[in-house]
């Protein structure tokens, strides 16, 4: 009686440590795919202030772009940004790279844009 008491409680310990593995694992794939999904949004809104500036200059807008690299996208956020301009005949292609970092490894979205003259 005593040892399949003793067999009962060690396969249920180790049915409870299979499933707190699993929503670790779970907990940390959601944690990743919100960072990732903000990454994105914010290189989204980078692009568009891209578009922006050239709907508000259209016919300078080619000339007087540039890129940026930023440690800090948006204050109070742990990402950084890096836009990569190249004016290619005459239309200017924007890539926007934003990266973060989990525990020991960095992450990154990227987007790519052309933009040509209006």
């Amino acid at each position: 009686m005593l040892i399949e008491i003793v067999i009962s409680v060690g396969i249920l310990a180790l049915v409870l440590i299979g499933v707190s593995d699993l929503m670790t694992r779970t907990q940390r794939v959601s944690t990743f795919q919100a960072k990732r999904d903000e990454a994105n949004s914010i290189a989204k809104e980078i692009l568009n202030d891209y578009r922006l500036q050239r709907e508000n200059d259209p016919v300078g807008f080619s000339t007087t772009v540039s890129g940026i690299n930023r440690s800090t996208c948006v204050e109070g956020k742990d990402y950084s940004c890096i836009a990569l301009v190249e004016e290619v005949s005459g239309d200017v292609d924007i890539t926007v790279t934003v990266s973060w970092v989990e525990g020991e490894n960095t992450f990154s979205v990227s987007l790519n844009q052309k933009l040509n003259d209006l």
